[in-house]
């Protein structure tokens, strides 16, 4: 029995490791039929059209500058992030993280989540306003020293005026963003309203296979990871039809979103526009603007870090880009737990440990009932050997003895495993929030020396891998030995599988599994000698 449940560990660790490398990573999903550039999506509901309004009564706009102008660059700073603007497109072209950096080293580059500039406007699939010159302008800086808002107005063509406002709130990541369009001609303006967000995502490249990057979406609750490979070619797309509640692009650790205030029906397509551009369409509805009319669709824009409780508190069920996958149930409780400890002790190697304990502590009742199982198992090895003596020829009778031995002296011969059975689940979703969650990213240990500078990396130089396995084989010789000899010698290969499959395993993990170890080899000694 104890053979069989290290054996389920350890190729349940190979499944966890091996899992992302051959499965996700190399799985390539189905590559969709090519289809021409342009096609019209089959659309679940019409969009609402947009209510127009009338202008207030204000002289024409004036004509922006020469397109052949320099773009003017407008930068806000605030404690999280320094963005910056450009006139040419009204949009943001850099957003870099304060509180982040793309190495370990604090002296490194900020991370910038804004590769290409967002958010885009068009008019149906014939105009765009990236490399319309706007005029710029931005509001009197207020108490904390940040600009409010900024205002981008240009006038593409006669008598059509565009308007981008962004508002910053210097406390969060999330910005609001309002577009207008004017007509001051003497003719209705039919005008189908999109919004563009693009990631540079070259065609064929290798991403991370250990987590998602790419396009992702909340349509109607249901988070949607879109996989690279299905618009690997120019001018294939994919077309996503109801109540979108956000859009954007996520890696490993950041997001940005695209997030309509009012969410409409309407079709979101993700389309290839060139080797290394992804475009995302959202269609926001089609307006008959009439002369001295305007319409206005409002969003926000959030450009930040996936931290668990940021996101919670932008709202937009923006917590859901948080996924771990299959173990996602019991990760993020996980991830929960360890932020209220966290809270409390501000250091995230007391955190694991604590967390620990009390995993420890909650399944108590079943170690000790698996301890029971297996001392009683061993004292009825005698009679085992004899029965598969017996009826070695006869599976089914012996099969039959076997358990009529078990029911006399009231054994549940599955009760040794039920708590490594109960561990798998939570050390694969363990596994997951190390990885990913960006409360771990470039967090050191800060308990009993400086070695581990990450818990979501390995440890650089294998000393907890290396006493994670030394306290495995301490915990091994402690439980009661099987009666089988091969048995024995079987499990003395297990400390060295379990070292060499933690070898590579982020660091926070490991400690988790060797203070799990220490902890379990306390009890060990504890119920042994009680029970002796």
């Amino acid at each position: 029995m104890e053979k069989k449940t290290l054996l389920a560990v350890v190729i349940s660790l190979a499944i966890l490791l091996l899992w992302d490398v051959f499965f996700l990573k190399n799985k390539a999903p189905q590559q969709p039929p090519k289809q021409p550039a342009r096609q019209e999506a089959p659309v679940a509901a019409a969009p609402k059209t947009p209510a127009a309004v009338p202008l207030p009564a204000m002289p024409p706009a004036q004509a922006p500058a020469p397109a052949a102008a320099a773009a003017q660059t407008l930068a806000v700073d605030t404690p999280l992030y320094r963005a910056t603007f450009s006139s040419t497109g009204g949009a943001i072209t850099s957003f870099q993280l304060k509180k982040f950096h793309e190495e370990l080293d604090p002296r490194s580059k900020t991370v910038d989540v804004v590769n290409t500039p967002m958010p885009v406007f068009g008019l149906g699939d014939k105009f765009s306003d990236a490399s319309v010159a706007y005029q710029a302008t931005r509001s009197q800086p207020d108490s904390t020293g940040v600009s409010r808002e900024i205002a981008f107005t240009a006038q593409p063509m006669p008598g059509v005026v565009l308007r981008k406002i962004f508002t910053i709130d210097p406390k969060t990541y999330t910005l609001g963003y309002r577009m207008v369009v004017e007509n001051h001609t003497a003719a209705p303006l039919q005008a189908d309203m999109q919004q563009y967000v693009d990631g540079i995502y070259r065609s064929g490249a290798k991403l991370d296979g250990y987590s998602f990057q790419g396009p992702v979406l909340l349509a109607d609750k249901h988070l949607e990871e879109f996989k690279l490979k299905k618009v690997e070619d120019i001018g294939i797309y994919r077309d996503f039809s109801g109540s979108v509640q956000w859009f954007g692009f996520e890696d490993k650790y950041f997001l940005k979103t695209l997030i309509p205030t009012s969410p409409v029906n309407t079709t979101l397509t993700i389309r290839r526009t060139s080797e290394s551009v992804v475009r995302m369409v959202y269609r926001s509805g089609t307006a008959s603007i009439q002369p001295g009319m305007s319409v206005q669709k409002d969003y926000l824009l959030f450009v930040g870090p996936k931290e668990f409780n940021i996101l919670k508190a932008a709202n937009y069920n923006l917590n859901k880009a948080l996924d771990f996958g299959f173990f996602d149930i019991i990760a993020k409780p996980m991830l929960v737990a360890m932020n209220w400890i966290f809270a409390y002790v501000k250091s995230y190697g007391l955190t694991i440990i604590i967390l620990t304990i009390l995993i420890k502590i909650i399944l108590y009742p079943l170690t000790l009932k698996s301890f029971k199982s297996m001392k009683e198992l061993q004292k009825i090895q005698p009679l085992m050997k004899e029965i598969q003596t017996k009826y070695k020829d006869d599976k089914q009778k012996l099969n039959q003895e076997l358990m009529k031995l078990y029911s006399e002296h009231k054994i549940n011969p599955m009760g040794g495993c039920l708590p490594m059975l109960l561990q798998i689940p939570i050390l694969f979703a363990l596994y997951r929030v190390f990885y990913q969650a960006i409360e771990l990213r470039h967090t050191p240990f800060h308990m009993f020396g400086t070695w581990l500078p990450d818990l979501s990396a390995k440890d650089p130089y294998y000393i907890t891998p290396i006493l994670m396995g030394l306290s495995q084989f301490v915990m091994q010789k402690m439980s009661p030995a099987p009666g089988d000899e091969m048995q024995q010698k079987v499990m003395l290969i297990m400390p060295v599988m379990f070292t060499v499959l933690f070898l590579n395993f982020p660091s926070g993990l490991v400690i988790y599994w060797l203070i799990s170890n220490i902890l379990s080899i306390a009890q060990q000694a504890y119920i042994n000698r009680k029970h002796a």
